[in-house]
């Protein structure tokens, strides 16, 4: 599963979700957030990888920094 399935099941949920208006709309908030980040690093991480000056290390590297790992 992709990370935009995992995104659009978790949007429908919310959609089909029992909750008020006003719960809906901060979960929607949040998962917008959430897809924002995820889109910033998926960008990141492609970049890097489709960078040919680099070495695979140094690419290892900069894509454990850019998620949060190193």
């Amino acid at each position: 599963m992709s990370i935009w399935t995992g995104i659009e099941t978790e949007f429908n949920a919310i959609v089909a979700d029992a909750r008020s208006i006003p719960e809906k709309l901060a979960a929607l908030v949040d998962l917008h957030g959430k897809a924002q980040s995820l889109s910033s690093i998926e960008s990141t991480v492609t970049s890097i990888i489709e960078d040919a000056a680099k070495a695979t290390a140094d690419k290892v590297t900069e894509i454990l920094t850019a998620v949060g790992k190193l």
